[in-house]
């Protein structure tokens, strides 16, 4: 019995793969969209003539009553989803990219100069006046959104350790149980298989 450490590789990566993404599209949706993030000013429209001029009122009504905070697991079931504008309306919650859209268009739709900003695990929308907060500064920054697409260097402010903890709180802490039940089964399958494998190649 010979199974390839490649193919065996190969097995665990496709499992884990769909496991995360049953429809493999709505990743291939996701990297479309971050590549060229939909900001549609026509989407808002109706939202946008009910809000005022000042881009802090704006965020405030699109944080707490146009888009209110859910992870992509609870919005999307997957752990990670770039929606566009209309997608992050209808679902009517979503993460940092829903509320990042959705603030953009509506500048984009009053003409208040805006930029797209992102670090290793938030986007968020800068426009004059802008406070920084400790998720939201020019030293997290990894990227910036510049002539149609980002331009991307080191951020200055990076600690290893608090980044592993963001991704965990992101990505692991709301993954339904069964997700993560099921992902602890192909982990122990695949050392189930390995220890066979290597009592297989023993045998006489």
């Amino acid at each position: 019995m010979r199974i390839s450490r490649k193919l065996r590789l190969l097995v665990a990566l496709v499992f884990f793969f769909f496991l995360l993404y049953p429809n493999p599209l709505v990743l291939v949706r996701s990297i479309e969209h971050i590549s060229h993030p939909a900001v549609d000013p026509q989407a808002v429209a109706p939202l946008a003539r009910t809000l005022p001029n000042d881009p802090r009122l704006i965020e405030q009504a699109v944080l707490t009553r146009v888009v209110p905070y859910a992870y992509d697991w609870q919005s999307a079931g997957v752990p990670w989803y770039f929606p566009t504008t209309r997608e992050a309306l209808a679902e009517g919650r979503g993460d940092c990219e829903s509320r990042a859209v959705v603030l953009a268009s509506i500048l984009a739709y009053k003409h208040i100069p805006y930029t797209l900003r992102m670090s290793f695990d938030h986007i968020w929308v800068d426009y004059p006046g802008h406070v920084a907060t400790a998720l939201e500064n020019p030293g997290v920054q990894l990227a910036v959104r510049q002539h149609g697409h980002f331009v991307f260097r080191w951020p200055k402010d990076f600690h290893l350790g608090a980044e592993a903890n963001a991704q965990i709180a992101d990505y692991w802490t709301p993954m339904p149980l069964g997700r993560q039940a099921l992902l602890f089964g192909g982990l122990l399958a695949i050392v189930f298989l390995n220890v066979i494998v290597r009592l297989a190649r023993r045998a006489p």
